[in-house]
């Protein structure tokens, strides 16, 4: 396949992806503006930062897959994916451990004042006193919005240095992540604002949505605790900045923070941003990922998705709709020679039913096979019958599942 990478990753999976026969192109200057004039003949795109927007996915004349080097598929425009049949996949969990060790270097460096005194230092002045002054981070409380696998990085290394941890209690979760919260020892609270208002510390690490779009707004910050610490290693789009810095001048909130709103669209340019400016805030540029050891995971995670992706069952795909989606179930037993299922499907679109999932499975000795088949649409009654009727079918069953309780 011919393969564009689009923003920087670890060299490895250029040379992994060549050596198994890909074309790779890599073209880590593409921006959001020009990277629909460099998709022509690309079947897969692979993007960190840089934007894929609507424009760029209709310029695509060979466009099969995109993948997203992290976790995160915000800056991709999945819906326009959808509806030209593009899979969208991510890599999750590969840069956990990096986004945890930032999370946990912002909020030292604040408590220790290192940012002041590096540069302070610098400049020759030795102020002993004033650095001394830090309160330590043992026995403090901590409290994680998005018990993700980066939260649960964080919330490891809290417990190490001696922490307590809190995380918000959801229904629909599942038995591992519930079995992992109690391993780790994390306690649970019912609300935001409940969680908030206990924490000395808080930290985001949750995907950007309609869901968590300024999430952190003027009424949960105002349950912070006075001269409370606030990490943001997620999006900056997660935090309304008007009302952070509000809180940094009244209620003496400090921040630590990796990602801000309007980012610059490249990796070196001016940035004018009054929250990163401000002395209440001790920030990096967006690079929580960006460790060695994150970076050849990552890597290694998107030599994984093209490599699943070939095999028809593509790793981490997040616009797929779910089997089950249909109305009705068609199940067909047959025998496994050339044209049945050909047959069955042209039968089913003689009466208006229209295919949105099918698994076909052979059994042993290869004689015979079994076909699932979900479509939307009225059953007509003499379907059975029809399908049964067809050369080598061997078993027919059918299943409204608009009438199953």
């Amino acid at each position: 396949m011919k393969i564009l990478i689009a923003d920087n990753l670890h060299e490895s999976a250029q040379q992994t992806l060549e050596e198994i026969g890909h074309e790779v192109i890599v073209q880590s200057t593409c921006t959001s503006e020009n990277l629909h004039q460099c998709l022509q003949g690309i079947e897969v795109l692979v993007v960190r930062s840089t934007k894929v927007t609507q424009k760029s996915i209709e310029a695509a004349d060979s466009l099969e897959l995109i993948i997203r080097a992290g976790a995160g598929v915000d800056t991709i425009d999945v819906e326009a994916a959808s509806n030209q049949g593009i899979y969208v996949c991510n890599v999750p969990g590969r840069n956990a451990v990096a986004v945890a060790e930032l999370t946990f270097a912002l909020l030292l460096a604040i408590d220790r004042h290192i940012a002041e005194g590096a540069t302070d230092l610098r400049n020759g002045v030795w102020n002993k006193k004033l650095y001394s002054q830090a309160d330590g981070i043992l026995g403090k409380t901590i409290g994680i919005i998005g018990l993700g696998e980066i939260g649960f990085c964080v919330a490891e290394r809290a417990r190490a240095f001696g922490m307590t941890v809190l995380g918000q209690r959801k229904q629909g979760r599942n038995e591992n992540v519930e079995q992992r919260i109690r391993q780790i020892g994390i306690r649970l609270v019912d609300t935001l604002p409940e969680l908030i208002s206990k924490s000395d510390i808080i930290t985001l690490h949750v995907p950007y949505n309609n869901e968590t779009d300024s999430i952190v707004d003027k009424e949960l910050l105002s349950h912070c605790k006075e001269g409370a610490i606030l990490i943001n290693t997620s999006r900056g789009e997660v935090i309304n900045e008007k009302d952070l810095l509000d809180a940094i001048e009244t209620q003496g909130l400090r921040a630590g923070l990796d990602v801000f709103q309007n980012e610059p669209g490249s990796s070196e340019e001016k940035f004018d941003s009054q929250l990163a400016n401000h002395p209440g805030v001790v920030g990096s540029h967006h690079i929580g990922a960006s460790t060695t050891q994150a970076s050849i995971a990552i890597a290694d995670g998107v030599i994984h998705s093209i490599a699943s992706f070939e095999q028809g069952v593509p790793n981490n795909c997040v616009n797929e709709s779910p089997s089950g989606d249909g109305t009705s179930q068609v199940r067909v037993r047959h025998l496994d020679k050339v044209g049945v299922l050909a047959s069955v499907l042209t039968m089913l679109r003689s009466v208006d039913l229209n295919v949105q999932y099918m698994n076909n499975k052979v059994f042993a000795g290869k004689k015979a096979a079994v076909s699932t088949i979900e479509v939307v649409g009225e059953i007509p009654t003499d379907l059975y019958n029809q399908l049964l009727s067809l050369e080598n079918v061997l078993g027919v069953s059918l299943l409204d599942k608009r009438n199953v309780n």
